[in-house]
């Protein structure tokens, strides 16, 4: 695992953590289908998402799993929750070797008065996440399913394409569809050559022909590194106001 120092250095994050939030960053790692966040666990850490690749989900009453988003770095985790929750709402998965830098969330209150820049930063997130979740919402209500499978399946391979598939079920779950409509797409697929695999996993054997089925339904809005926008501070000064 890189040293806190080099994901500080590839982000640029002195751009908008104050000095003494940068030494409390603390690093950790997660395995692909650990959990990095757990929904209804209590908000105690913000989480920047420095390493691998994530996706978020919530989980209704009866069960189901629904999609929210996936992630790339650079992200944080739980800033949504941080001012207006106990609670996280989504529960936040590795699909992939992943690392995050975390940090108590009420240090992060603490020091929130004199980080302008984290908080432009954070903002900027919280609107790009609203409108990624709005859409994930309008595609699993308007889109056929051989494109949300396909979108699904693009943004969820790892760097081989192969996805875990053990239950097909949470599969449908994910991207809003019944059992029977995915093994029908599935099957389709597989006899396209666009998907191989055995049993517990999916491979997209051809990524090409997999393309114009997505689009780019569930990577439209991708995780960015901290703007030039959130890297000033409001009011135009350039320094931490360390009052």
């Amino acid at each position: 695992m890189e040293p806190t120092e080099r994901y500080v250095a590839r982000y640029r994050l002195d751009r908008i953590f104050s000095p003494d939030l940068l030494a409390s960053l603390r690093p950790r790692r997660f395995g692909p289908g650990e959990i990095i966040i757990r929904s209804g666990d209590p908000v105690d850490e913000v989480l920047f998402f420095v390493d691998g690749r994530a996706k978020a989900y919530s989980t209704m009453d009866n069960g189901q799993r629904v999609l929210a988003s996936f992630y790339l770095p650079f992200d944080a985790f739980g800033e949504a929750e941080l001012f207006s929750s106990e609670r996280y709402a989504l529960t936040i998965e590795a699909m992939a070797e992943s690392a995050c830098l975390c940090l108590s969330a009420d240090a992060l209150i603490r020091a929130a008065p004199r980080n302008h820049r984290l908080l432009a930063y954070l903002c900027g997130r919280l609107g790009a996440k609203l409108n990624d979740r709005f859409a994930a919402e309008s595609i699993n209500l308007r889109y056929p399913v051989e494109r949300r499978l396909a979108s699904y399946l693009l943004a969820a391979g790892d760097d081989g394409g192969i996805i875990a598939a053990d239950d097909l079920g949470d599969l449908a779950d994910y991207i809003g569809c019944s059992y029977r409509q995915l093994s029908r797409v599935v099957r389709d697929f597989r006899a396209r050559g666009i998907l191989a695999g055995g049993r517990g996993r999916l491979v997209v054997a051809d990524r090409a022909a997999l393309e114009p089925f997505a689009g780019d339904l569930y990577t439209r809005s991708a995780s960015l590194p901290p703007s030039a926008r959130a890297a000033r501070p409001f009011g135009g000064s350039e320094r931490f106001d360390e009052r």
